[in-house]
């Protein structure tokens, strides 16, 4: 294994810090004010040196929930160890491979789990299967259970793993709660931020923080009660606006410390609810011109630039700890010309250097990027020699399979780096395992200490009256990121009914259905027109279902962003048709218009 970076002892240190501020004794010049106060040790009454203790007990206990959810701890790298020595090459060339398959039918990819000891598989949207409803739960989580009895007797359960962020990229759909984009967080936040300088704090937003983590719970909790185990998600891209065509409204905005703060919320969400995470993609998809799913993008920032920008959450989420980063598929000519980042050396050892010590799981391997100009099997050997952990879907993945081996027998892959590669990936599935099962100190099911009890208590008690549920927290971000972007504030756009364009079938049912549900007449009125990523903007009220640069030059009078096409979202939308405030603010420029803008 390599090194552990800082992540791993910074909560032993905070607590000691924590803890010598509390004990007056580690002050200078600590000491009694009078006889009186000398009744324990440091001047401190015998009260005051309880509750310093018990502060002490507290912020450790705080400390010890956190790394529990920050990733593999000294037990699963040791026994990580330990199990991977006893794997032929066979087994090591498979356990750093996740696979792919093309069906509703998980056999097949069941049994190369078994013949090649895979280390998992990813689901697609072709892998779910459909019922009149939706998503036909209860067969995808028995193909779920195929795929992890696969493994038989393994100590080490394979990974299912699936793309899940919210918005666009929802691979298993409804009856799951669905979420606005990333960018509602973002939206709702700004409007957090705003209220900072408010003075009666208790009309406020919704905490930024406490929704992220939340919704993400929420979303991991549902995912693993049909089997999953990891979800690639969320993105810490930080975008920028109109000229980004690929992150968009995946990424939660343009400003680099929100980003990083609503990134490590999300992680912690996820984790709490029972799923590894994956913070993506390093160096940064947010801030380049082209499509990596289509070619391969460059990234010409500088690496001062890119540190301050691009690789803040990164940095943040090395320092603090987390269970997986993925390497994308960027060439940044400042590390390494003419190499993608998921094949560079230089951008493994970037990424090492700013703490990170976990998983490095690459980009899909089948993307264009790579596939154009590297071939499939060449590639898994590349990303490993460079410093990769786990391959996501290569091209072929009996054929990297065969690569890796022959790489290794050949001398041109060292079987020292791919022992290390499988040891991060054996000590990542067993903390997963663990922390779903409620074995450490954090995750579902986990037993609190008595310090946080009552903390837990509070924060239940807030959830169960604010945001209950998955659906209440849906709908809570969804209100809270609607945002004005031009027009007047409070105004009944809809007195003389609606009249809906624009935007899929769907979206023009779901407006419908809820205008209705707030008694709103459908069919004559003002023009609402639904506008997606390319649509004009025209119509009395244009309204940005995605990402709201599409206003930028729109005709309409009226201009509102939502963030996301689920029911909850055109539930926002027509209460503020209606006269109800807009709440959120802009996460990103809209032409002329800045971050933090809101006509309210």
């Amino acid at each position: 294994m390599s090194s552990a970076g800082s992540s791993r002892p910074r909560p032993l240190l905070v607590a000691a810090a924590l803890s010598c501020l509390l004990l007056s004794s580690c002050a200078p010049g600590a000491g009694p004010e009078t006889p009186e106060d000398t009744s324990s040790p440091g001047g401190q009454s015998t009260e005051e040196s309880a509750a310093a203790a018990e502060e002490q007990r507290r912020v450790e206990a705080e400390q010890a929930r956190e790394a529990a959810l920050a990733g593999p701890g000294p037990q699963h790298q040791e026994r990580a160890e330990q199990i991977v020595a006893e794997y032929s090459l066979t087994e090591l060339a498979g356990s750093v491979l996740v696979g792919e398959y093309a069906t509703t039918d998980a056999a097949p990819m069941a049994d190369l789990i078994e013949e090649l000891h895979l280390g998992g598989a990813i689901i697609m949207g072709a892998n779910v299967p459909s019922a009149d409803q939706g998503v036909a739960t209860e067969e995808l989580a028995a193909q779920l259970s195929t795929l992890r009895e696969a493994a038989g007797e393994r100590e080490v359960p394979p990974m299912i793993s699936v793309d899940q962020e919210g918005g666009l990229v929802t691979r298993v759909g409804a009856p799951l709660t669905e979420w606005p984009t990333p960018m509602a967080y973002g939206a709702a936040a700004g409007q957090d931020e705003a209220d900072q300088d408010e003075a009666d704090q208790d009309e406020a937003g919704p905490d930024d923080d406490a929704l992220a983590r939340t919704g993400h719970r929420f979303l991991a909790s549902e995912l693993a009660e049909l089997g999953f185990s990891t979800s690639f998600a969320p993105n810490g891209d930080v975008t920028a606006g109109a000229t980004d065509p690929t992150i968009g409204s995946r990424s939660f905005g343009s400003d680099a410390e929100a980003v990083t703060e609503l990134t490590m919320q999300g992680i912690r969400g996820l984790a709490e609810g029972g799923l590894a995470g994956s913070i993506k993609h390093f160096p940064g998809h947010g801030s380049v011109t082209e499509d990596s799913h289509q070619t391969l993008p460059v990234q010409d920032a500088g690496l001062e630039e890119l540190r301050t920008r691009d690789w803040a959450p990164f940095a943040e989420a090395a320092e603090a700890g987390v269970p997986m980063i993925m390497m994308g598929h960027i060439e940044v000519p400042a590390l390494e010309e003419g190499v993608p980042s998921s094949l560079s050396a230089a951008a493994y050892t970037e990424l090492r250097e700013l703490g990170h010590d976990g998983v490095v799981v690459t980009d899909a391997l089948n993307m264009g990027a790579i596939v154009q100009g590297y071939g499939g099997d060449q590639a898994a050997v590349s990303a490993l020699t460079a410093g990769a952990d786990l391959l996501l879907m290569p091209a072929d993945v009996r054929g990297a399979h065969a690569g890796i081996l022959a790489a290794v027998e050949s001398g041109e892959l060292d079987r020292e780096r791919l022992e290390e590669a499988a040891e991060r990936v054996a000590a990542l599935q067993l903390w997963q395992a663990e922390l779903a099962a409620g074995d450490l100190a954090a995750g579902p099911g986990a037993q609190l200490p008595e310090e946080l009890r009552g903390e837990q208590e509070d924060e239940d008690a807030a959830a169960k009256s604010d945001s209950g549920s998955a659906e209440a927290t849906a709908a809570q971000l969804s209100e809270s990121a609607v945002t004005l972007v031009a027009g007047e504030c409070e105004a009944d756009l809809a007195a003389s009914g609606i009249s809906i364009v624009g935007g899929s079938e769907q979206d023009r049912s779901r407006l419908t259905a809820a205008a209705e549900a707030a008694g709103l007449s459908v069919g004559t009125g003002t023009v609402v027109n639904l506008v997606g990523e390319s649509s004009a903007a025209g119509g009395d009220v244009a309204v940005a279902l995605d990402r709201p640069e599409v206003l930028a030059g729109a005709d309409a009078a009226t201009q509102i962003a939502l963030y996301g096409r689920t029911e909850e979202s055109f539930q926002a939308l027509a209460a503020v048709l209606a006269g109800t405030q807009a709440p959120g603010t802009l996460p990103v420029e809209v032409g002329e218009l800045p971050r933090g803008h809101s006509a309210c």
